[in-house]
């Protein structure tokens, strides 16, 4: 055992990769040990214990020479010999290790059981630190088989033995990161908040990388979004954007100054909106993110039409927002994006007559209110249009558009053509399916639809007994 256990040494001593010569002789040492115990253990507690050791140095060097699958079995029996030898505590170093093996084969149960195992092994022996890591590991396992809330109350309590251990500014930052990612994916919203809010003090790019301050400030911005404080929001998503800037990929710069610019917007600081999404289409458009470039133009169109004479920057951005979706198609050769860019064509087409229409409500001229109106009314007919052209998959907004057009030709005093289109939307639902997962929407929409349509219907009627 003493000669196995030196040449072990220098395995471990090795700088960068160990020697094939380094590796075999420990092997045979370790080989000539086990051999020499092999069958004449019995109930001596000392002898097992050599065997589990000697397995366990096996597992060691298995691992060295690139055969996890053999370690992992190796350090999986060198633990279940030391249990079974009454020495349970020996176990937690062989589990832990097993645990790290499996999680890189992907074996997350096995994962998992070697995890838990190493907890209840270890009981009081564990030193804070080792339990902290154990907890850790164990919260990113379980949370990874969606498990949110057991895997917040593991990270709980790796921050807390992490700062048992002195390790709260480091191992234990770290596990408070973990845990307010865990509140957030379970909308405690308020907890995770403070939780991040915590994290932050300590995580620095240095020790944590800068990726985990910008997740950690990008959680919190969701956070503080959720609770309605969206100045502290849109404060946290530009400081993480600022940081993501220096960034190769710039996907996630684009996504944090889209974010900050909506929280910038639900603050009423809309100048500054108004640039932050201007940053992002800049990016979206580097990026050939078409998608989001399309609904940084709509924002800030709609942001537009809050300022005083905005009317016409309104109508120009929201014009460049479908002119970069028909753009789009027409160079686009994946069906499926053709698809998806089809029905941002439609809802940019909606949100433009929607704009249209309430530009149309703020307006005192009655020349210009009716312009207004009929541009709003185009621009909801060829969302209809586009809409159709997708079929039943697009049942739900086509209907809608249809509603709206109808509303604005009853407002132009076409009653006969609102008639019509209320028809066409009950017709529509006539044979649709409802349901969560089906085409025609789910049954609170369809029943909305319907009573909407039947309002118009009537609304229509009303208005051509009227004229005689």
């Amino acid at each position: 055992m003493g000669r196995a256990r030196i040449l072990m040494r220098r395995v471990h001593e090795a700088d960068g990769p160990v020697a094939e010569r380094v590796l075999t002789e420990a092997e045979a040492a370790v080989r000539e040990l086990l051999a020499l115990v092999g069958g004449r253990a019995g109930d001596d507690v000392r002898l097992v214990a050599r065997v589990a050791e000697g397995h366990a140095m096996l597992a060691e060097l298995a691992t060295r020479a690139g055969d996890a699958e053999a370690g992992a079995e190796l350090f999986a029996r060198a633990a279940s010999e030391f249990v079974g030898a009454g020495l349970p505590w020996f176990a937690v170093e062989y589990e832990a290790r097993l645990a790290g093996l499996a999680h890189h084969l992907g074996d997350m149960v096995e994962a998992e059981r070697a995890l838990r195992a190493a907890l209840e092994h270890g009981g009081r022996f564990l030193e804070p630190v080792g339990r902290a890591q154990l907890h850790l590991q164990l919260a990113e396992v379980v949370g990874g088989r969606g498990e949110a809330d057991e895997a917040a109350e593991h990270a709980l309590e790796a921050a807390h033995w992490a700062d048992e251990a002195g390790e709260g500014p480091t191992l234990g930052a770290w596990a408070r990161h973990q845990l307010g990612g865990f509140l957030v994916r379970r909308g405690r919203w308020a907890e995770a908040a403070e939780v991040l809010e915590s994290a932050l003090a300590d995580l620095t790019a240095e020790t944590h990388g800068d990726g985990t301050v910008v997740q950690t400030q990008w959680w919190l911005g969701d956070c503080l979004s959720e609770l309605g404080e969206h100045r502290a929001a849109a404060e946290r998503r530009l400081q993480a954007a600022e940081t993501a800037r220096h960034w190769p990929e710039q996907h996630d710069h684009a996504t944090l100054a889209h974010l900050a610019a909506e929280s910038l917007g639900q603050a009423g600081l809309h100048a500054e909106a108004d640039q932050a999404y201007a940053r992002a289409g800049d990016l979206w458009r580097s990026l050939g993110n078409v998608h989001g470039l399309v609904r940084s133009l709509r924002a800030r169109a709609w942001l537009a039409l809050r300022t005083e004479d905005g009317t016409d920057a309104a109508r120009e951005l929201m014009a460049g927002a479908v002119g970069e979706c028909a753009d789009a198609l027409e160079v686009a050769d994946d069906e499926e994006a053709r698809l998806r860019l089809v029905f941002e064509l439609g809802h940019t087409h909606r949100q433009f007559g929607d704009l249209l229409a309430r530009s149309a409500a703020e307006d005192a001229d009655d020349d210009s209110i009716r312009a207004a109106m009929e541009g709003a009314l185009s621009q909801m007919s060829e969302a209809v249009a586009v809409f159709a052209s997708l079929g039943d998959a697009a049942l739900p907004p086509r209907t809608g558009a249809e509603l709206a057009a109808g509303w604005l030709e009853a407002d132009l005093g076409r009653p006969a053509r609102a008639a019509a289109r209320a028809r066409a939307v009950l017709r529509a639902y006539a044979d649709a399916e409802t349901g969560p997962d089906s085409e025609g929407g789910d049954e609170e929409t369809v029943r909305a639809r319907r009573a909407e349509a039947e309002q118009l219907l009537q609304a229509a009627e009303e208005a051509t007994a009227e004229r005689g």
